[in-house]
């Protein structure tokens, strides 16, 4: 078992006691899935080594996309697909953060104000890139990461953005 799937199950199911009305569904079914992960009550799977002539007991894992031990290697892959695609030119983060003021409001309504989020930050880089003082150019590129906890495990949300040295124009 990792460490994080430790601390899940440990503080899982303190903090969906406390916080879990406030939480979407969605949310609350990622964190029991990974605090059933690679546990008996996922199930478990019998294999028989060849090279020992030995059965092997296996906990079966989650499966979901968010836990790191089960989808880690799929996250691996997207990067070096990434990567692939690189524009040969310097690049740079821009993190959008939300005012402290507004995260209570957006907790509760997290599916509108991630949207609002998103839009107001890529259109500012998208205005500034339109700019003639920066690149004047109408086609930007950006990748665009949500986070929404702190380093501190404090609710957070904020946007990393990745944005090439370089943009395209249509003229």
């Amino acid at each position: 078992m990792g460490a994080l799937q430790d601390l899940f199950r440990r503080h899982g199911p303190g903090y969906l006691a406390r916080f879990g009305d406030a939480m979407p569904g969605h949310q609350k079914k990622v964190l029991h899935a990974l605090m059933a992960c690679r546990s008996p009550s996922n199930g478990s799977t019998c294999y028989h080594c060849e090279a020992c002539d030995k059965p092997h007991v296996l906990a079966r894992c989650c499966g979901n996309r968010h836990c790191p031990a089960c989808q880690q290697h799929k996250g691996y892959a997207w990067l070096e697909r990434q990567l692939k695609q690189q524009l040969p030119t310097p690049y740079f983060m821009l993190t959008f953060t939300v005012p402290e003021s507004l995260r209570a409001f957006l907790r509760s309504n997290q599916r509108v104000g991630y949207a609002a989020l998103f839009e107001a930050s890529c259109e500012s880089i998208k205005t500034l890139c339109a700019n003639p003082k920066f690149s004047g150019a109408d086609t930007p590129g950006f990748l665009g990461v949500l986070h929404t906890w702190g380093r501190q495990l404090q609710f957070h949300p904020h946007i990393h953005y990745l944005v090439p040295g370089g943009t395209f124009s249509s003229e």
